[in-house]
């Protein structure tokens, strides 16, 4: 190679256009399953907001979508256009150094590399390539994580982020203010969904909120694609469930289709419509307040036309599932990454005292239950103070199709106390659970002395337990695994009278699960009633109120909304009640009716 030509290479023409028409056809993406090259028919959703990086007027673009949707694609596209085209100090910036460092390894190193128009931008010092840090010409480049040692002293002019509600509180901030003063700065953040009121949240809403739309083949109404509001449909009835109520997808996946919002008409499922389709969608700003430099972008899943509906809606089927039987996280997962949501973790503003009117039944204590299926007896032990010895707290809960009744609570002295309640409540032995979190041993004697079992709140924030059973499919034994907040059961101490060997059972059970969902039953935001009678004890409703959410900090700096019990009160009846919930979630019979109740029917409304 010539000098004469080593330099001309050097020499870099504007382009006259922004960075779609700049990549089109002619950005070769090595890493790419789908697509060797840019081409900008592949994706449409992402062209807006790549003019909206290449508009000198907008200073802040922040997309949200779904996870696979190709949004990083943005991010590549613009270093690379950058290279060509921009100086200054550019930050691209992930959660972690790892993440850091598997994106210029794997992705954005092999997109220079196999561009030749790029590759010969790389500096020929080798000093100025680094693993996190290229030097080209006019522009300094650095792959880098959320850190506050790489938030400080440099002033940068491009910054993207990715994933920020990810980050440490205030790391985005940090970082946003590196730009201040720095001319012709250009901020972009890429994300699936937030969590509500975070820094990243925040950003998005202050911008214009445009939504992804595409028109109806059969009535032309653009429209905001979305699995919610009964648009994505498929045939549920009891032919496409089994007698254990599980979906037999391989006659739901046939009926998958998606449906107009104006016209009501199915559209045609196959993935060449919908490319076709989405060739002809739109960004449609639905903020007017926004600042004119600031662009916000948003669309679900099933405007993606390389995604199944079919997959989608087994997703989500499978999501609300767990989310009814009080784990949240799959529903959360759902949301942020498929719908590209923001999530809300704040707990429920709820009246406790109106809540607890509303509770009330039209019974009263120990009268019977005509719709009764079950009940269960549980029991707190307690060690007591010097006023007042060891003690026992009782919550006897019956169960029916669409309610549960407290039928009794109180305290009793002794463990034959205990047992003569039993009796007088006509619960069965093994309806009866006690919790073996204080003088466990004795808890376990006990149990295998009366019939009893053993109840423990798992302590490590698991949110669910494994359980296994042999299942015949087409002939042959197979595993089927199903994830339940309580643990299959544990053996304890034994116990051998004559020849008899008698040995404890107990369960572990998930507290944040359990919690969760029993103050969403307690005050009313499910169908499934959770009711006390009219003469309930004054002591029932201060141990059943004492509890509050509160955001908490872990020793690596993350924040998690926790259930607290206010400092000094009583909580033993809380505890029965939960464990009541627990114990009924274990009969097959009351666990299907649970589980089938919507938990909270406008939580997707909410979120």
């Amino acid at each position: 190679m010539t000098y004469r030509t080593s330099i001309a290479q050097m020499i870099v023409i504007p382009h006259d256009g922004n960075m779609v028409t700049w990549a089109d056809g002619n950005l070769r993406l090595p890493y790419s399953e789908r697509c060797g090259v840019f081409m900008k028919d592949e994706s449409p959703w992402l062209l807006e907001p790549m003019r909206a990086m290449s508009d000198p007027s907008i200073f802040r673009v922040d997309v949200r979508g779904p996870a696979g949707g190709a949004k990083s694609l943005i991010g590549e596209v613009h270093v690379a256009f950058s290279i060509m085209e921009s100086h200054g100090l550019y930050y691209y910036v992930w959660q972690t150094d790892d993440d850091a460092k598997d994106a210029i390894e794997d992705r954005i190193m092999p997109m220079i590399e196999d561009n030749e128009f790029l590759k010969n931008r790389l500096p020929k010092n080798a000093d100025d390539v680094r693993k996190q840090k290229i030097v080209f010409p006019g522009l300094s480049f650095y792959c880098i994580a959320a850190k506050p040692s790489k938030a400080q002293s440099k002033r940068v002019r491009t910054l993207v982020m990715e994933e920020p509600h990810m980050w440490n509180p205030g790391m985005m901030t940090a970082f946003e203010k590196r730009c201040e003063g720095a001319k012709n700065a250009k901020i972009l953040t890429l994300s699936t969904g937030s969590i509500l009121g975070d820094e990243s949240d925040k950003s998005f809403l202050a911008g214009s909120q445009e939504v992804w739309q595409v028109p109806c083949p059969h009535c032309g109404h653009f429209q905001a694609m979305t699995d919610h509001r009964e648009r994505l449909l498929a045939d549920i009835t009891a032919e496409t469930t089994d007698e254990n109520g599980e979906y037999i997808w391989s006659k739901i996946i046939p009926t998958v289709r998606y449906n107009c919002a104006w016209c009501n008409k199915d559209w045609p499922s196959d993935q060449k419509f919908r490319h076709e389709q989405s060739k002809l969608g739109k960004y449609v700003p639905t903020n007017p307040n926004a600042p004119a430099d600031h662009r916000s972008f948003h669309m679900e899943a099933v405007s993606v036309h390389y995604f199944p509906l079919s997959k989608i809606l087994m997703e989500k089927l499978s999501a609300v599932a767990a989310y009814r039987m009080g784990a949240i996280a799959p529903f959360k997962d759902y949301m942020q990454k498929r719908r590209a949501m923001a999530w809300d973790e704040a707990p429920e503003v709820t009246d406790e005292a109106a809540a607890f009117d509303r509770s009330k039944g039209d019974y009263q204590m120990l009268e019977a239950f005509p719709d009764e299926i079950t009940r269960f007896m549980l029991v707190d032990n307690q060690q007591g103070q010097a006023s007042v010895g060891a003690h026992r707290w009782i919550d006897c809960r019956a169960f029916g199709e669409t309610e549960s009744r407290l039928i009794w609570c109180g305290k009793v002295t002794t463990w034959e106390d205990v047992e003569e309640k039993r009796i007088e409540l006509g619960v069965e032995p093994r309806r009866t659970l006690v919790d073996t979190a204080f003088d466990g041993p004795d808890v376990q004697r006990q149990c295998i002395r009366y019939g009893w079992y053993g109840l423990r709140g798992d302590q490590t924030r698991k949110e669910s337990f494994t359980h296994t059973r042999d299942e015949a499919v087409n002939g042959i034994v197979v595993k089927v695994s199903r994830q339940l907040p309580f643990s299959p059961p544990a053996k304890g101490i034994a116990v051998t009278t004559g020849n008899v060997r008698r040995q404890a059972i107990y369960f572990f059970w998930s507290q944040i699960t359990i919690k969760n969902m029993w103050h969403r039953l307690k005050n009313g935001l499910a169908e499934y009633r959770w009711t006390v009678p009219q003469d309930v004890p004054e002591e029932y409703q201060k141990q059943t109120c004492v509890e509050f959410k509160k955001q908490q900090t872990s020793k690596d700096g993350k924040k998690r909304w926790e259930w607290i019990c206010r400092k000094g009160a009583a909580n033993h009846l809380t505890d029965c009640d939960q464990m009541s919930l627990v114990a009924a979630l274990m009969d097959l019979r009351i666990q299907g009716i649970l589980w089938s109740s919507k938990e909270e029917t406008n939580k997707e409304e909410t979120t």
